[in-house]
């Protein structure tokens, strides 16, 4: 069956016509990652003359081919468990895109410096002062990380920090940097991971927080747990989905997420992908680092655990949307999600802070807030903000 002529030209524009017309642009200032001393240096690409570029791109162009030979017609893990998306390509031509999607991350063309500095990221000063805030409290960090303070257990989700390159743990570019380091932090009691992917388990941050806040105890999904040991944690959980574990006043129940583990070069699942339940004193959370959505996966946690006080849901990274549905949610789904757990509070994450998708950097979240409105409570936050949790 032919695609559609509208969706075919979505996807020439997306991935050919966009990189081509970034990269004719000529070069344009990179902003490196921090250094030792907290200074940022602003540096600039050097331009490219145009028979080199043009080799680049072929050379490129053909190298994402082969990738996706090589992925073959592969069934996501994920998929499993998820809706149909009809809107989904067919698997061989999903392959390609994935590889073309995965090659432009790789290069940077979905980098959107100029609208992150727009008022996305919370001045310093004003980041350190929400961290002096006082009982029940989140502070968003950055895509999936996220500083929760419950009940006076502190809990850390999917750091991600500026602390270091990595080849065994290689980011995408980045939007924006966030205002506070691991310094800055107050004592970790908890580490909790969603899945095994660069942008989510970082094994330099890892390694940094087990060295700085030796009597954390880490969460990750049960194969992950070598990362975790081998970062230096003493004490790792790594429940099966439906499993609880009672670290201190917490209960943490590890439950199923619409997604899946990807670490290595090829992009192919190799693992799992898990929310997690927080239960602390009389709070309740779900915290969903990464999930495409499935009404009957959310609807039976939220049948079973739910109502929920708060829940962390992602809403970016949702284009390609013909490449991508199985595995990320829309704006749209996210606010489905809080429906079918039955959330007091939802805090859209996982969006404006690595390019990893061509959307506008802020359409993740004037969708969400659009989608879940009249809903309950639902809202984004800037970078390094922190939100006092009512009761």
């Amino acid at each position: 069956m032919g695609l559609p002529r509208a969706l075919v030209a979505r996807l020439l524009r997306m991935w050919i016509a966009a990189p081509l017309l970034t990269l004719a642009a000529g070069p344009k200032p990179m902003l490196t990652e921090e250094s030792a001393g907290g200074d940022r240096r602003r540096q600039t690409c050097p331009a490219v003359p145009p028979r080199a570029m043009s080799g680049a791109l072929s050379t490129l162009l053909v190298a994402a081919l082969i990738v996706a030979v090589l992925s073959g017609c592969h069934a996501t893990k994920e998929g499993d468990n998820a809706d149909p998306h009809p809107g989904l390509l067919p698997p061989g031509l999903r392959s390609a895109g994935l590889a073309l999607h995965h090659l432009n991350i790789a290069t940077g063309l979905y980098v959107r410096r100029a609208e992150a500095d727009d008022g996305l990221v919370l001045g310093r000063e004003q980041a350190l002062a929400g961290l002096r805030i006082r009982g029940d409290s989140v502070t968003w960090l950055g895509h999936s990380s996220v500083l929760l303070r419950l009940g006076g257990v502190t809990i850390l989700t999917d750091p991600v920090f500026p602390v270091g390159f990595s080849l065994e743990s290689p980011l995408p570019h980045r939007h924006a940097t966030p205002p506070i380091g691991l310094d800055d932090l107050p004592p970790i009691d908890i580490v909790m991971i969603s899945h095994g992917d660069y942008d989510h388990l970082h094994t330099p941050t890892l390694k940094a927080i087990a060295a700085r806040f030796p009597k954390a105890r880490i969460f990750l999904p049960d194969g992950l747990e070598r990362h975790a040991e081998n970062a230096g944690f003493a004490t790792v959980e790594h429940p099966l989905v439906g499993e609880t574990v009672v670290a201190g006043r917490a209960r943490i129940t590890a439950l199923p997420a619409v997604h899946g583990t990807r670490r290595n070069l090829l992009a192919m699942p190799d693992g799992d992908a898990y929310s997690w339940d927080i239960r602390i004193a009389a709070r309740s959370a779900l915290f969903v680092g990464d999930s495409a959505y499935n009404r009957l996966v959310f609807g039976e946690i939220g049948r079973t655990r739910g109502p929920y006080d708060l829940a962390l849901v992602p809403i970016g990274a949702f284009e390609p949307t013909p490449v991508v549905a199985d595995m990320h949610s829309t704006p749209e789904d996210a606010a489905d999600i809080l429906r079918d757990v039955r959330a007091s509070l939802g805090i859209g994450i996982h969006w404006g802070t690595f390019a990893l998708s061509p959307e506008a950097l802020r359409a993740p979240a004037d969708r969400f807030l659009a989608a879940s409105d009249g809903y309950r409570q639902s809202r984004v936050m800037r970078i390094g903000e922190t939100v006092r949790l009512q009761r």
